[in-house]
């Protein structure tokens, strides 16, 4: 209920308000007013600012004498020091600049930056990718204490064992002597060249053989998205060699397991940069990759993380006589993130290099010119006849333990490329051989000279964003999973300096990177592996049969073979069987017995055959993927699914490269095995390529 007083005032204020309101203003402006009135006036007359003017200019014109202003000063006491003669005196006192030496030398600060130097922030590398393999790996055969068994060949003479490489150096003799070897072999190829027949047809065929041969090769070395990176340019690769300790060399078979990855080097640089405060020195000293691993065991439980045994691998690439191509620049590849790639006698890399990091041109299979092919090989049989004219020698082998390439005959090269080896032997061998052995020196000593040996104080620089890492694990065992994790590790750019940080290590000749997330499962299969593949309809007389690919590692010589095989519930998987085994040196494939007996009983298969849709659904019937229920060794039970078996990476891995391999078993396992014609040319060119690690 309102209240009666208040509904008056309201009344009141609408009707009275804006009255009061001006009768308060106007009552201001009358008081403001009258104390206005009652104050009182300026006493400044015209005349007097003026007279103010007049006398105010008479000081300003007015001249003051030198003496009289010099009288003034020296009654306020402020008197001449004749400084002129107090300098004059000082000059008398020799001064030592000794006395004035600072404690500490005095640094140029960089713009934009302090004094004090900080620990750089390192990173973990991503996209980690690992992949099994199995092959046979060409070393020096090593005794029980670990020591290079000498070469019969040699003086008989036991040799100083050889030392552990602290540092990568480039090749540079092994160039040139590699280089007049092979040239002399050249020149000689050249003039003994025989004579060969073969139609077109049979040059078009090798030719689209050969084509697919380099591009299976090529994929099967490739890791991760097959993008190049625009910053990955090609530059001269390196590698270090080992003291030449001549040592007996032999193929032996590994397991292994190919980590590979990115690091963000552009990060890392601007890490250091940050913390180093000089542009100049700002480079991160890459010493290693640690690698640690975790196994899956019986129960699905992964177990503690281990550090992979560096010793037993480095027991491999510390024995290499040869090393297999590198896809990817040096610029993208650094020294001491990635392991060396052996050159293997058996079996191929596989997912080896990170594909975005390979130059377009290393992904590219030159198509080959049939017709230039066999024009060349005409005019090589002229040539080798001694008809006059024809320019002697041979391209062929120059240089082929320099590797590498002149950046000045690069255009030159790359025209060659569309030639086979044979064709160009035979054309650039005629009947002067002594031109080939001239050329391959002349190789070889340009390849010398361009290796040459690192200074003391290098190391692997670039300023490419995206870099590679690379570590290969040999000590992997049949039959096991395991998952991956990496860190980097540098060389402390503060290592024994002064002007740090309170608080940054200075004693530690390490510095240590976050590990990595983990890879994907690897599982590494066991030696004698069978794969469901597909159904044999069974009979009155018969059982459904199962379908199995089995594969045979022979670890003596590190070939790997398929063969097909059937087997019913009850029978034993594989047995000793006849197969083809490839060479590494040429002679051909040879037949041999391979035992592929797996031990596994077979207990139940079902599926094959075909199944009809549900009625009421349109279509054909589909293929049923065959289930073969086996029994292992060890009393375990394990299911093979043709879905999965069928399209297994690593088995259609296995079964291409073995196709491959018995191709090439006509030709003796080299360096870049397949590669282009260009990549050979490379070699021959330079002493890049030649020696170890």
């Amino acid at each position: 209920m309102a209240n009666p007083f208040v509904d008056k005032m309201k009344d009141l204020g609408l009707r009275h308000g804006e009255k009061i309101g001006v009768a308060a203003a106007s009552t201001i402006f009358l008081l403001c007013v009258a104390s206005a009135a009652t104050q009182k006036t300026i006493d400044t007359t015209p005349e007097q600012i003026k007279k103010s003017a007049q006398a105010s200019e008479s000081n300003l014109s007015r001249r003051e004498e030198r003496t009289t202003i010099l009288q003034r000063l020296e009654e306020k006491g402020i008197k001449d020091t004749d400084f002129a003669k107090v300098v004059d005196q000082q000059i008398k006192t020799a001064l030592v600049p000794d006395n004035y030496k600072a404690v500490r030398e005095w640094v140029t600060p960089e713009p934009g930056a302090g004094l004090i130097r900080d620990t750089p922030k390192l990173i973990a590398a991503t996209e980690l990718f690992a992949y099994p393999g199995r092959g046979g790996i060409y070393v020096y055969e090593l005794d029980a204490d670990g020591k290079r068994i000498p070469d019969p060949g040699d003086d008989g003479k036991d040799k100083a064992p050889p030392k552990r490489r602290k540092k990568r150096r480039k090749a540079g003799g092994g160039g040139m002597m590699g280089g007049m070897g092979g040239g002399m072999m050249g020149g000689m190829g050249g003039a003994t060249k025989k004579k060969s027949r073969k139609s077109q047809a049979d040059i078009d065929r090798e030719t689209k053989a050969e084509e697919d041969r380099k591009r299976r090769e090529l994929e099967g070395k490739l890791a991760g998205a097959n993008t190049t990176t625009p910053d990955a340019t090609k530059k001269a690769e390196d590698a270090d060699t080992e003291e030449d300790i001549k040592g007996k060399e032999i193929t032996k078979g590994y397991r292994w397991v190919a980590i590979t990855g990115i690091l963000d080097h552009g990060q890392m640089l601007a890490n250091y940069r940050e913390a180093l405060k000089n542009p100049a020195i700002a480079h991160p000293n890459y010493k290693r990759v640690d690698l640690q691993r975790q196994s899956l065991e019986t129960s699905g439980n992964w177990s503690d993380w281990m550090d992979v045994d560096t010793e037993k691998n480095w027991l491999v690439l510390d024995n290499l006589p040869e090393l297999d191509e590198e896809l990817t620049p040096e610029n993208v590849r650094p020294t001491g993130l990635n392991d060396p790639l052996p050159l293997l006698k058996a079996g191929l890399w596989e997912k080896v290099h990170v594909a975005s990091l390979v130059p377009a041109e290393k992904k590219e299979v030159p198509k080959t010119n049939s017709a230039m092919g066999g024009m060349a090989g005409m005019m090589g049989m002229m040539g080798g006849s001694g008809m006059p004219g024809m320019p002697g020698g041979g391209i062929g082998g120059g240089g082929m333990k320099g590797g590498g390439m002149n950046a000045g005959m690069a255009d030159m090269m790359k025209n060659m490329s569309n030639m086979s080896s044979g064709s160009m032997g035979g054309m650039m061998g005629g009947g002067k051989g002594g031109m080939g052995a001239m050329g391959g020196m002349m190789g070889g000593m340009m390849g010398g000279m361009g290796g040459g040996s690192e200074t003391l104080g290098e190391f692997w620089r670039s300023e490419e964003k995206r870099v590679m890492i690379r570590a290969l694990d040999f000590t992997v065992d049949p039959d096991t999973t395991y998952r991956y994790r990496v860190r980097i590790v540098v060389f402390n750019p503060n290592f024994g300096r002064e002007d740090v940080s309170p608080g940054v290590d200075t004693k530690a000749e390490d510095l240590f990177g976050p590990w990595s997330a983990h890879t994907d499962p690897v599982n590494m299969p066991p030696d004698v592996m069978p794969y469901a593949i597909g159904t044999i309809p069974g009979s009155a007389k018969s059982d459904l049969k199962a379908r199995f690919q089995v594969v045979r590692f022979n670890l003596a010589d590190g070939f790997t073979v398929p063969r097909p095989f059937e087997a019913s519930p009850g029978e034993v998987i594989g047995e000793v069987r006849t197969a083809e085994i490839p060479a590494s040196d040429g002679s051909g494939k040879k037949p041999k017995p391979v035992d592929f007996n797996t031990h596994q009983i077979v207990l139940d298969v079902s599926g094959g055959g075909f199944q009809a849709l549900p009625p009421g659904m349109v279509g054909p019937s589909f293929e049923r993927p065959v289930l073969a229920l086996l029994l292992r060794p060890d009393g375990s039970v394990v299911v093979h699914n043709e879905a999965d078996d069928l399209p297994n990476e690593v088995r259609k891995d296995i079964e291409a490269n073995y196709k491959y391999e018995l191709s090439l078993s006509d030709k003796a396992r080299k360096k870049s095995s397949g590669s282009s014609m260009s990549s050979m040319m490379q070699m021959m060119m330079g002493g890049s390529k030649g020696g170890g690690r």
